[in-house]
């Protein structure tokens, strides 16, 4: 509903519920109507039209009172109406007022002052707010602090935003909501602390307002609040003991279990949470599951494989290599190849090789030994990917991604100065291969074996050249002196553009000046016609041309 349409319906509200005051009035006294009526009147449409930037649910109790208010008072408005904006909201709050107080007229007209483009600054408000005493009830106090934190928040006061939450969180009817808002407003003012103190107060033992259901959510806000201040210590010594507090046999809550894993990885003491992470995980029923069930395919969550990989991480890291082994045996039957390279090297280092021998056979239903080897050759395991992929080729010869990954497996065990060499002896067990002959071009040209480059360029064939491909061709050619190179390349650039762009038919118009080829010049006269340009320009890049060629 729009502005306007408001001010009617609370007129007609406003005026029905005085017509209906002014009618019992004339009916109890038979008193004639007073000279001052026109000057009520505007003085209740002007309040009227305040109160439409009041909370709409203040609204309809304030227009009943404005109605049925005595003249005296409406009077007392219209010079309130007068005074200045603060002196106004003062006497709002802490000052004699036009009317008595506390009253939904008053409260309304409160909120009505904090919309208004004169209100005062929000620090003077913030102030006469908070001393409004019984005149202003509790929650609608609350409520306005709130509007005022949204407004500094807004103004890029944060500082000022975080001092009215604090106020408002010392209010005997604060709720947790206010806290919330209090922690965010810390977060954006970078003063933690001062939001940690008041959710300190609330998880205090003898604190009474914090609903059982609401313990986890405090929690989580303490140890954002401390780690955000770089308490780190703090942090893991308070979800440390919350883990020692825990009856042997009780399960540990995921949300401390998160708590604790940010507040010890922070502090740099994930040791000392491994134990709790082992407890964690034989909650599981995935832990009954062997190695070779997980590898044959039984489905594990990702919540267990998530603190399997935290609990090897820590293991490792602490070099506790068998539990670390363990872990990462697991999880690689599960899938997660990323550990694949990290399990090889512990494998091999304490004589468990047969057991991962084996681990890989069972894989290999259902992961390739492509994405094995790469597994291991992205974990700086070259080594043993090619051990493992060359064993693979001897079955497959014709495998072309295995030999491509076995190359680039062989430039990283050899260095790049091989590389080269290495592509060229795939080239010759796939010659068409086209990233092959790309890699080997701009390996050359790396080199400054521009001639070589350009003919492993030219190997590959017209279908699989692209744009930049054919514009590395154009450049090799000129740098060579090999201009029918030159113009063919160019050629097909334009030739392959939906649009040739002015400079590429420019730069073949230079090109073709320089032959005398009737190909080349019927190529040049079809794709100048093609041009969105004048007869004049046209003509300017074929006479030339045609000149060079009758001479």
């Amino acid at each position: 509903m729009s502005r306007s349409s408001r001010q009617v319906l609370l007129l007609i509200t406003s005026y029905t519920a005085l017509a209906v005051a002014w009618g019992w009035r004339l009916h109890a006294n038979d008193a004639p109507p007073k000279n001052n009526e026109t000057l009520l009147d505007t003085t209740r449409a002007e309040i009227i039209d305040r109160l439409t930037t009041a909370p709409q649910n203040l609204q309809p109790p304030a227009l009943l009172q404005l109605a049925l208010l005595p003249e005296k008072e409406v009077l007392a408005l219209h010079e309130w109406l007068k005074d200045l904006p603060e002196q106004r909201l003062r006497r709002l709050t802490v000052q004699q007022g036009p009317i008595h107080t506390p009253c939904p007229l008053n409260t309304a007209l409160v909120f009505a002052e904090l919309e208004r483009a004169d209100a005062p600054l929000i620090e003077d408000t913030r102030l006469l707010i908070s001393a409004a005493g019984d005149r202003l009830e509790e929650p609608h106090k609350l409520a306005a602090l709130a509007r005022l934190a949204s407004q500094a928040a807004a103004n890029h006061e944060p500082n000022l935003a975080l001092e009215i939450h604090q106020r408002a969180c010392e209010s005997e009817i604060a709720t947790w909501e206010n806290v919330l808002a209090l922690a965010d407003a810390a977060r954006v003012a970078r003063r933690p602390a001062a939001a940690l103190k008041v959710v300190n107060a609330w998880l205090a033992p003898t604190a009474s307002r914090l609903e059982a259901k609401r313990r986890d959510d405090a929690l989580d806000v303490q140890t954002a609040l401390l780690l955000e201040g770089t308490r780190y210590a703090e942090a893991s010594r308070i979800t440390l003991d919350d883990l020692r507090s825990l009856k042997l046999n009780d399960a540990i809550p995921p949300r401390l279990m998160q708590r604790a894993w940010l507040a010890t990885h922070a502090a740099g003491e994930s040791a000392e949470l491994l134990p709790w992470i082992e407890r964690h995980l034989r909650t599981f029923p995935d832990h009954q599951f062997s190695v070779e069930d997980i590898a044959a395919g039984k489905n594990v969550s990702a919540d267990y494989l998530r603190w399997l990989g935290e609990s090897a991480a820590i293991a490792d890291r602490q070099n506790q290599t068998n539990i670390a082994c363990d872990g990462f045996f697991r999880l690689a039957a599960a899938g997660e190849t990323r550990v694949m390279a990290r399990l090889h090297a512990l494998a091999t280092q304490i004589g468990r090789g047969h057991e991962l021998a084996r681990l890989f056979t069972a894989l290999q239903r259902r992961i390739s030994i492509l994405e094995l080897a790469q597994a291991l050759a992205e974990g700086n395991a070259p080594a043993p990917a090619r051990d493992l992929l060359a064993a693979h080729l001897k079955t497959a010869p014709n495998n072309r991604a295995g030999w491509h990954l076995l190359t680039e497996i062989d430039v990283m065990l050899r260095g790049a100065a091989s590389a080269p060499q290495l592509w060229e002896g795939f080239l010759k067990r796939f010659p068409d291969d086209v990233p092959a002959l790309k890699r080997l071009a701009q390996l050359q040209i790396n080199s400054a074996q521009h001639l070589q480059a350009l003919r492993s360029l030219l190997r590959i064939s017209s279908v699989d050249l692209d744009e930049v491909t054919l514009r590395q061709i154009t450049a090799l050619a000129l740098q060579l002196d090999d201009l029918p190179t030159a113009v063919r390349s160019q050629q097909l650039i334009v030739q392959g553009s939906k649009q040739a762009s002015v400079s590429d038919v420019l730069t073949l118009a230079a090109l073709t000046s320089q032959s005398s080829d009737a190909d080349s010049l019927a190529v040049l006269a079809e794709t100048v016609a093609q041009l969105p340009a004048p007869a004049a320009f046209q003509q300017s890049l074929i006479i030339p041309t045609t000149a060079v060629q009758a001479k």
